[in-house]
């Protein structure tokens, strides 16, 4: 079939099987660089099956934002004997959990591919659930030198099999089991295409207790995901815990804290980048640099597919623009707080700013209270221009009023600066202190009329800022 012209039913089975929408797909080209394409380049054609088929390029799938018609425990191991045992254990603990028809396939590296098809179509949450129910069956969890990872979803895609991958120059045919996982040939993996029997989608509910969850056909789950494909989520819409600014920022600033989150931390570090308008190439040196100094035995990855990863997680994000959301919290601010700035800053314009900090740290600041904030962020906040928020917060932490956790540093190697990130000193930790709840638009004028009346104001504030304020 490589070279000649395939069956056009070859073609349609790896639809049927594989694909769930069609304008989200990667193709991996000669010499091996990804290119992912999304709606705007058009949607995955039969032509580019066809190139696949014949070896000259290799189709990438990813899953729908909600629904998957298949899954994937996609193996990943520097040395292919463990990869083989890693293999041998996940197919031994499929079939003791009663999932019988599942296809093996070579990923063209040192991997391979273990595909389950569902013959309706399953969430994605309920899947993750069976992966991990999986892996802790195989008591996989802590094997060393390589990983296996969940695929496809909507942000991480999968390589079609019998392909061939464009770096290695290895087929990616499909593997038995019980002849050794050896590759069969195209003509072999062509036939076992056909003969693919899909898992009915219940036992997968039924084995993660999930058996009350809706299924739907697959040609109704494919409508579905094309319409919330076209849809454009207002940013402020999603409030998913891994994409909040709160969050990028505690792990840029604690660092892994375990397995299992390499791939995560690129993309979440990137929205992070992206949203304080940090160009693409300076966000990649950036997450490198922060990456440098992670504990290594949080992931097995070698360096070369971590530093591949990170630019396709960076890629992905720039060039869709995704940027973080804020949590929606209720913001109070402390009678001791507005009065740190009143006392402590001695000037109109450190007012302003300190007080358009307060209020950014409160919706955006971690656990530690560290968060990020840009110049332009507190001009506009402040209401003063970018170069005197500049020339003003060095005075600010010589004042002790706030603490600048990281200024000005730069990415190892390079002359690219990373952002940001500063911490509040104004007290703020006394019960018994009156506090004011703050909505959007309300100003330090607001604040200041509800802790103090007009004669201590005019007592605590020079006669030009309290003039300034109360007009």
């Amino acid at each position: 079939m490589r070279g000649g012209a395939p069956m056009p039913d070859v073609i349609d089975r790896l639809f049927d099987l594989y694909i769930i929408q069609n304008n989200h797909y990667l193709i991996q080209f000669a010499g091996g660089a990804y290119r992912t394409f999304t709606e705007k380049d058009g949607p995955l054609r039969r032509h580019q099956l066809d190139a696949h088929l014949k070896g000259k390029k290799t189709v990438g799938t990813f899953g729908g934002k909600f629904f998957t018609k298949f899954m994937t425990f996609d193996v990943d191991f520097k040395d292919q004997a463990t990869a083989k045992w890693v293999t041998y254990k996940l197919a031994e603990a499929l079939n003791t959990a009663g999932v019988k028809s599942y296809a093996i396939s070579f990923s063209g590296n040192k991997g391979y591919h273990v595909d389950i098809f569902f013959n309706k179509a399953v969430s994605i949450a309920s899947t993750r659930k069976f992966f991990d129910f999986i892996i802790e069956s195989a008591e996989l969890r802590s094997v060393q030198g390589g990983e296996i990872e969940y695929r496809p979803s909507g942000s991480q895609g999968v390589k079609l099999p019998i392909g061939t991958h464009q770096k290695t120059g290895n087929y990616c045919g499909f593997c038995l089991v019980e002849d050794g996982l050896r590759v069969m040939s195209p003509e072999e993996s062509t036939d076992y295409l056909h003969a693919i029997k899909k898992t009915d989608s219940a036992l997968i509910l039924d084995i993660i207790n999930g058996s009350d969850e809706a299924v739907y056909d697959l040609d109704d789950a494919a409508e579905m995901e094309t319409v919330i494909s076209r849809h454009k989520m207002l940013e402020t819409y999603d409030q998913t815990e891994s994409y909040t600014l709160s969050r990028s920022a505690e792990r840029y600033n604690n660092g892994l804290t375990g397995p299992g989150q390499r791939h995560k931390s690129f993309l979440m570090l990137a929205r992070l980048f992206n949203h304080n308008g940090v160009e693409r190439d300076e966000a990649v040196c950036a997450i490198a640099e922060w990456f440098s100094w992670q504990d290594t035995a949080f992931y097995e990855s070698d360096a070369e597919f971590c530093a591949k990863d990170l630019r396709e997680c960076v890629d992905y994000i720039f060039t869709n623009n995704l940027t973080l959301t804020v949590e929606q919290r209720d913001i109070t601010v402390k009678f001791n707080e507005i009065d740190g700035i009143v006392r402590g800053c001695s000037s109109l314009v450190h007012k302003a700013l300190v007080y358009a900090m307060l209020i950014h740290s409160k919706r955006w600041a971690g656990e530690s209270g560290a968060f990020y904030m840009t110049y332009d962020q507190m001009a506009q906040a402040a209401g003063i221009d970018r170069s005197t928020a500049a020339r003003n917060i060095p005075k600010l932490e010589a004042a002790g009023i706030i603490q600048i956790v990281q200024r000005d540093q730069k990415v190892r190697g390079t002359h690219i600066k990373k952002p940001n990130v500063y911490r509040m000193n104004l007290q703020s930790s006394d019960e018994g202190a009156a506090e004011f709840n703050v909505t959007a638009g309300t100003g330090l004028t607001e604040c200041l009329l509800y802790f103090y009346d007009e004669a201590q104001l005019r007592k605590l504030l020079p006669r030009r800022q309290y003039a300034q304020l109360a007009s």
